[in-house]
């Protein structure tokens, strides 16, 4: 395309600020939207996976049991009369922090001398400092996530109970509190019953057998999970309302391109005394085509930064909302940070350059001419 046919476009861009700045802001709004949900249900999923995976571990399979639970006693016999040795018992459930009823704290209670295998964060906490020892013998003792007091008041159903602060989570843990087992039973009301069995069950044929023997050995009331099975059930129970949000942000990309399509269109009438000019001097339509697609190549460049740049502010306050509404309806996610995901940001921007170029391809191909009417 010629210089003096660039000079042209970025001339009438120059000359109409507001028209210009609508269809930046209209590209901006519909990318800016797409990429915060995106982004916001990616860091959702995020969290659930990593907080999955600090309270499963490494485990393949767990026990679990019906509204009783599992008895403690289910544990004793597994290792004594089963001997299997990669098996850890778990004592889970939530508790609000005095203050602020509406945010819950998931209480992990772990049995120290089985976690090696499962876990690895509490090798971390002990070379961070943590009095692992002091976890271990004194009631009421835990692992707190930093920004919370020394001793914090925790509503747990209907009492008021206070927790000693003996180690610091990370800030990637802050909602979630570590305890030994009699603390956590103590504390949940769970006197004699464990939440879950976690087992480490090795792959193969070997594996299959223990599984077979497992379910044999087992009562009635208790079951075998693989972990993974459950998570994904779990996750899945949030896929609607992903999906909904999801359909949103890409209405709100149709509403831009719809913009785009009409601020294209008249632009391409407004000069339509030019472009015939311009045919009339020698320039070809393809060179009117992709003219009118450069110009819509830059608003959709511009746009779409602009539109990344508050998808991700945006983003980062709806992960907040998302996160409260899956804890509120489906399950409690222990992880609420926001996560930038690399292909998120490159969705967007696809979206955002494509949208803009697809919108301007009508306008640019064949511009419509008006109907006159009769004299």
């Amino acid at each position: 395309m010629s210089p003096l046919l660039w000079r042209s476009v970025l001339r009438h861009l120059a000359r109409h600020p507001w028209q210009l700045g609508l269809s930046i802001l209209g590209i901006a709004l519909g990318v800016a939207v797409v990429l915060a949900v995106d982004l916001a249900n990616a860091s959702a999923r995020k969290g659930f996976e990593l907080s999955m995976e600090q309270v499963s571990g490494r485990a393949t399979h767990r026990i679990a049991g019906g509204p009783q639970e599992v008895p403690e006693a289910v544990y004793v016999r597994l290792r004594l009369e089963l001997g299997l040795r990669d098996a850890a018992p778990v004592v889970s459930g939530y508790v609000a922090l005095a203050g602020q009823p509406g945010r819950l704290l998931r209480v992990l209670g772990v049995d120290l001398f089985a976690e090696a295998p499962f876990r690895t964060y509490l090798s971390d906490l002990s070379e961070s400092g943590a009095d692992l020892t002091t976890l271990l013998i004194q009631p009421g003792a835990a692992l707190l996530p930093a920004e919370l007091e020394p001793e914090p008041e925790l509503l747990a159903g209907e009492q008021r109970v206070r927790l000693h602060r003996v180690g610091r989570l990370p800030s990637r843990l802050k909602d979630m509190i570590i305890t030994d087992i009699s603390t956590a039973q103590a504390l949940l009301g769970k006197r004699g019953r464990l939440s879950h069995i976690d087992l480490i069950v090795p792959a193969g044929v070997q594996g299959e057998r223990l599984v077979a023997r497992l379910r044999d050995w087992l009562s009635l009331d208790l079951r075998l999970e693989p972990v993974a099975e459950r998570n994904q059930a779990t996750a899945d129970m949030s896929a609607a309302f992903a999906l909904n949000l999801t359909a949103m942000s890409l209405l709100a990309l149709v509403v831009g391109m719809f913009l785009i399509y009409n601020t294209m269109t008249f632009s391409v009438v407004q000069r339509r005394a030019l472009l015939r000019m311009l045919r009339a001097l020698g320039v070809s339509r393809r060179e009117i085509f992709t003219a009118v697609l450069g110009e819509a190549l830059l608003l959709g460049l511009a746009g779409t930064l602009m539109g990344s740049l508050l998808g991700l502010w945006l983003g980062a306050t709806l992960v907040q909302l998302v996160t409260r509404t899956i804890n509120d309806l489906y399950y409690v996610l222990s992880v609420r940070e926001f996560y930038i995901a690399p292909l998120s940001l490159l969705k967007g921007i696809a979206l955002g350059i494509l949208a803009t170029l697809l919108a301007a391809w009508l306008p640019a191909w064949g511009p419509p001419t008006p109907r006159r009417g009769r004299p």
